[in-house]
């Protein structure tokens, strides 16, 4: 999955990020939010590719993109709407005129494999990479199903491996009864969508007075309609860490592509911190990946896959997987691309809100400036998508020779960029 060389087929790379098989009855919010940064796809080009985005891909980016990398942005096809969209970035394509600019390229590389992806693979017969033959549709089902948390709490058990004690709700009055009865024992459930991801549809209950739970979980949910998905509900466990393996799944078996601890806020990912730190249970995360990644490999599964995870005092549960290409892939793949020849490469990554402070231009002349844009500094800086207009928030992407290094020039960052300290692993 690294960079392709550009002797490699010429390739689209769809950012369908908006798609069923991440999450069920969507808000327009929730699309947006992810729909916002997908112009940061730029950075995985190569001459000859095209790229299919969800949001506008200014020219001041394209020019900080060719300028970091050293590529020629006008021998990249950019498929990009006028304004953020909040369909399947196959639409965003019809829509522009553009489907036959996809089809012409032999290789479609998409974020998640779903059913206008594999459909269109089938149509225009172009490579579904990485699957040397397109795959059949109890492929996409077995993704589907292992990409809801009931679906993957399902098949780790099956598998042997450990889970946090809780259970499935397909209707809103039977996730309030249970819950409530769950925490007669507990402090604390987490309820989740059961297709969702980023920490879409996540809730905490407490358990507080016995006799207002039920109704705790129902103004919890809010008034929305329910989602055909359900819910799962677990145990909120004190967790120590949130380390994640990345795999990926080729036709010769499974190997590791990296590993992270993940950082959330209210339980929501926004970024992380690779490699993860070895605690106790990093064997045992690696073995159950690998033991999820034959799984999905004797049922055809081919590409990337990520297996989260939990640590607490006295052990670990697997928390979901998402099999499809992740946001920490991406990372990688800019990370090694920028560190090329570093095994593993040191970064840290995160998206986080800014107050009053520089706008995208100034902020890259105080990162230039500090030192943090030289190649051949111990780390550097890249802000990986100009949304500060959009939704305040401020992208990044430290990486360097080594942990301390990075660490160092994260913190410089925040400086600069005017945040406080990261929440996240230290």
């Amino acid at each position: 999955m690294s960079s392709r060389a550009t002797s490699r087929p010429s390739r689209t790379i769809l950012a369908n990020i908006n798609s069923d098989t991440m999450a069920e009855n969507p808000t327009d919010r929730y699309l947006r939010a992810m729909a916002l940064p997908t112009p940061r796809m730029l950075w995985e080009a190569e001459p000859g590719d095209c790229v299919v985005m969800l949001a506008p891909c200014p020219p001041h980016f394209r020019e900080y993109v060719a300028h970091t990398v050293g590529l020629d942005v006008a021998q990249v096809d950019i498929v990009a709407p006028a304004g953020t969209a909040t369909v399947h970035a196959l639409d965003v394509a019809g829509a522009l005129g553009a489907t036959g600019r996809l089809a012409d390229r032999p290789v479609l590389e998409p974020f998640a494999l779903d059913r206008p992806v594999l459909e269109f693979a089938r149509r225009t017969g172009v490579q579904l990479y990485p699957y040397s033959a397109h795959p059949d549709d109890s492929v996409l089902e077995t993704v589907r199903r292992v990409n809801t948390k009931s679906g993957i709490r399902e098949t780790v058990a099956g598998l042997g491996l450990p889970v946090a004690d809780g259970g499935f709700a397909a209707t809103r009055a039977e996730l309030a009864g249970k819950v409530a009865a769950f925490l007669s024992e507990r402090p604390a459930a987490i309820v989740k969508t059961d297709r969702s991801s980023t920490g879409f549809g996540n809730l905490v209950i407490e358990a507080g007075a016995r006799e207002s739970r039920a109704r705790r979980v129902q103004e919890a949910l809010g008034d929305g309609p329910d989602p055909a998905c359900g819910w799962t509900y677990e145990e909120y466990l004190p967790l120590t860490a949130s380390p994640s393996m990345e795999m990926l799944c080729e036709d010769a078996g499974v190997t590791e592509y990296y590993s992270c601890d993940q950082r959330t806020v209210d339980n929501a990912w926004t970024g992380m911190v690779a490699p993860a730190a070895e605690g106790p249970w990093h064997g045992e995360l690696r073995k159950a990946a690998l033991l999820i990644g034959d799984w999905l490999h004797a049922r055809g599964y081919r590409g990337i896959f990520d297996v989260d995870c939990g640590t607490y005092d006295g052990g670990y549960v697997v928390t979901e997987a998402n099999v499809r290409v992740t946001g920490g892939t991406f990372l990688e793949k800019l990370a090694r691309r920028l560190r090329p020849g570093d095994a593993p490469v040191h970064w840290r990554a995160d998206s986080r809100p800014g107050g009053p402070g520089p706008d995208f231009a100034e902020a890259l002349r105080r990162i230039e400036a500090a030192g943090l844009a030289d190649p051949s500094a111990a780390a550097r800086t890249v802000l990986t998508a100009d949304t500060r207009e959009t939704d305040g928030k401020w992208r990044y992407l430290v990486v360097g020779r080594d942990a301390a290094s990075v660490a160092a020039a994260e913190r410089e960052t925040e400086a600069l960029l005017g945040l406080g300290p990261g929440s996240g692993p230290g």
